[in-house]
């Protein structure tokens, strides 16, 4: 992503300071995988994407509740993350065997601070990236331009539906 003179830098995720040695709170490149490892994202380019400066907006509290369950939280981590830092909801499309595609949304960065925010009873902020910024940050996964391109051009038993998960 091209950066102008007037774009603003995100800042980095600090993470709470710890007397502790928490294995998760290790500095380097970030991804986050979904269905086992057929999505792969690329946490680090999202954050980059979402630091332009726009707004994030306020998760649902059953979303917020739906990611962290069915996600893998791990408990010893919680209390070192800083619940001000928004998370990253991402596009994602899926072809069914039936040759209908599910278009649905998933939290791709932020699963431990929405759980802080939930033991917290604090509002959980996510930023949301465009479909195009998703195609961006998504390194692996179904065939997305295949599927969009079978859809604009009408092809038979091809079915756009539409799910709001906000989950991994």
């Amino acid at each position: 992503m091209a950066k102008g003179k007037d774009s603003k830098k995100r800042r980095k995720h600090k993470k709470t300071p710890s007397t502790n040695k928490c294995k998760h709170c290790s500095s380097g490149p970030e991804s986050f995988r979904f269905m086992g490892n057929i999505f792969n994202f690329d946490v680090d380019l999202a954050r980059e994407i979402v630091g332009d400066g726009r707004e994030p907006i306020e998760l649902d509290h059953d979303d917020v509740v739906y990611s962290v369950d069915i996600c893998r939280i791990y408990p010893e981590h919680v209390d070192h993350v800083n619940p001000k830092y928004p998370g990253i909801i991402a596009h994602i499309w899926y072809p069914e065997p039936d040759g209908n595609v599910l278009h649905g949304h998933v939290v791709i960065d932020g699963h431990h601070r929405a759980a802080r925010c939930l033991r917290d009873e604090l509002p959980y902020h996510v930023h949301i990236l465009s479909e195009e910024e998703s195609r961006l940050v998504t390194k692996s996964g179904p065939d997305i331009d295949t599927i969009l391109s079978d859809l604009n051009a009408g092809r038979t038993g091809v079915e756009q539906r539409e799910t709001v998960e906000a989950g991994c």
